[in-house]
């Protein structure tokens, strides 16, 4: 077991214990059995990474322990950050864990790759039919809309979902806690600010801090179909 540790990607970011490792252990454990993560975390680890796809820190499943996960927590935020901090950031994680878990996130995705194949055979079919040079050159003006609107429908749809677990946190949590940490991580986080071509344009995917703490202080209104208003205000003069 050990020999697959030291050959695990986890392993060669790994670094140092932290003083807070138990109090933040403890926090974690508190916050996954508050946002009704099904998980059991074992220890705190610190390792080398800007940020993973769950956010600022990663859950890892611990091998051959069903059930058991460690909590990796990102090398430059060590000694950063206070316990009320870090209650915030944690519940983040948590309950963004908790999102790609359940499976919704990969349905999205899912479908998302179905319509780009549709999309890609479609253009397929149509440099078939016309045939010759005309055709070929026909191919990449049909699939290229489609693969385009797929892809900021993709990106929308994430950052709705950001937006919604940042809420949620606020809700159970309080906003001025949420708000106090993500102003911190304006200037503690290395991709906050990206200053590379390619560090935008893979920012450009998902909201930025800026984006996330515009969201939380001024949220987007809920819009009704005309059909529901209607409804809800028929109800509503019954006095239901």
């Amino acid at each position: 077991m050990e020999r697959l540790r030291r050959f695990s990607g986890f392993e060669r970011i790994r670094t140092g214990p932290s003083p807070e490792d138990d109090a933040l252990l403890h926090l974690t454990r508190e916050l996954a059995l508050f946002f009704d993560i099904r998980f059991w975390y074992k220890q705190i680890l610190w390792g080398k990474f800007n940020r993973s796809a769950t956010g600022w820190m990663i859950s890892k499943p611990v091998l051959f322990s069903p059930g058991q996960v460690e909590l990796m927590l990102p090398e430059f935020l060590k000694g950063k950050l206070s316990l009320d901090n870090w209650r915030f950031l944690i519940a983040i994680h948590l309950v963004r864990f908790k999102g790609y878990n359940s499976g919704r996130m990969i349905k999205e995705a899912g479908t998302t790759i179905l319509i780009i194949l549709g999309t890609f055979v479609l253009a397929l079919v149509l440099q078939e039919i016309v045939g010759g040079p005309l055709g070929s050159a026909l191919f990449f003006p049909a699939w290229s809309p489609g693969f385009l609107l797929v892809s900021l429908s993709l990106r929308n749809g994430f950052r709705k979902w950001v937006f919604e677990l940042d809420r949620e946190v606020a809700n159970k949590l309080g906003p001025e806690g949420i708000l106090e940490v993500l102003d911190r991580m304006k200037s503690l986080d290395p991709k906050a600010n990206p200053s590379t071509g390619l560090a935008r344009f893979l920012a450009f995917w998902s909201p930025s801090i800026s984006d996330r703490i515009n969201e939380l202080r001024n949220p987007q209104p809920i819009t009704l179909p005309k059909r529901m208003s209607k409804h809800f205000l028929s109800v509503n003069g019954l006095g239901l």
